[in-house]
């Protein structure tokens, strides 16, 4: 197979970038990166290299690359390797361990530069499918939240540990009420954070605590119920999707299909 390499900005996260390789042969040789750097491999053999050692890359392998550090990367002879890579610019990563744990931190480097954890490897493989898609800017948030939060609680050189939870039903309330008042807008996790009084991170997980579902899960169930009574009403597909906040008639149609087991057109007629 040819080799192929994919680059992709984020809209609504300019700061960070995505990557795919496949079927790539070639070495890279020692070099920095001024990002922190987050990779998975998918398939093939690839070959790590920093100061700590040589590292074998297979399938589900997590590499960690801290902003400034000097490695390199190769494949052995007869193989390819292929991967996933999330870049993020050190301000925002601190930006967003801030919002994870309370606190500023003046190192935000990770312990390993490979990680083997099937799980966690996972959730950055989804991750990476999700921010490159058509979700929405909040459901994006909330797994770049998670997952980082994750990451650095089990594997950071300071022992970053998330903030401790609380009764927050009254904001929740009021985040609830604008979902529901706005739901065809695009929020970010942070506009609400705002009119929760409360860190991104701290209300991501005090809304599932009380709510029952994240944030996006429940602007989505808005979403799609608004979308009902549209459709019920006599408008059209196309109308109602975009009315509703969805970006695509496709993304429209998947999530009122899982939901509720039918197309849209099937519940219109």
């Amino acid at each position: 197979m040819k080799e192929k390499i994919q680059f992709f900005r984020i809209k609504d996260i300019p700061d960070l970038e995505l990557y795919r390789t496949s079927s790539v042969a070639r070495s890279v040789p020692r070099h920095i990166h001024c990002v922190f750097s987050l990779s998975v491999g998918e398939a093939g053999v690839g070959l790590h290299e920093t100061k700590l050692g040589k590292y074998y890359i297979t399938p589900g392998s997590i590499v960690v690359v801290n902003a400034d550090t000097t490695h390199s990367s190769s494949v052995p002879s007869g193989y390819t390797y292929s991967s996933r890579s999330i870049r993020i610019d050190t301000v925002l990563l601190g930006s967003l361990m801030q919002e994870i744990s309370g606190q500023k931190h003046d190192i935000l480097a990770l312990k390993q530069p490979v990680i083997y954890n099937q799980m966690l490897a996972q959730q950055i493989l989804g991750l990476h499918t999700l921010l490159a898609g058509s979700a929405s800017r909040l459901e994006k948030e909330c797994l770049l939240l998670d997952t980082l939060a994750k990451l650095y609680t089990h594997y950071s050189c300071e022992g970053i540990k998330p903030v401790t939870m609380g009764d927050e039903r009254t904001p929740v309330s009021r985040v609830c009420e604008y979902l529901q008042d706005c739901f065809n807008e695009n929020v970010s996790l942070d506009q609400l954070a705002s009119i929760a009084g409360l860190s991104a991170f701290h209300l991501a997980h005090v809304f599932t605590k009380e709510i029952g579902v994240p944030p996006h899960t429940y602007q989505l169930q808005v979403r799609l119920k608004k979308a009902t009574d549209l459709l019920a009403y006599g408008k059209p597909l196309v109308e109602a999707a975009l009315e509703t906040g969805f970006c695509d008639q496709s993304h429209f149609q998947k999530a009122f299909k899982k939901k509720f087991g039918i197309s849209p057109g099937q519940y219109k007629w």
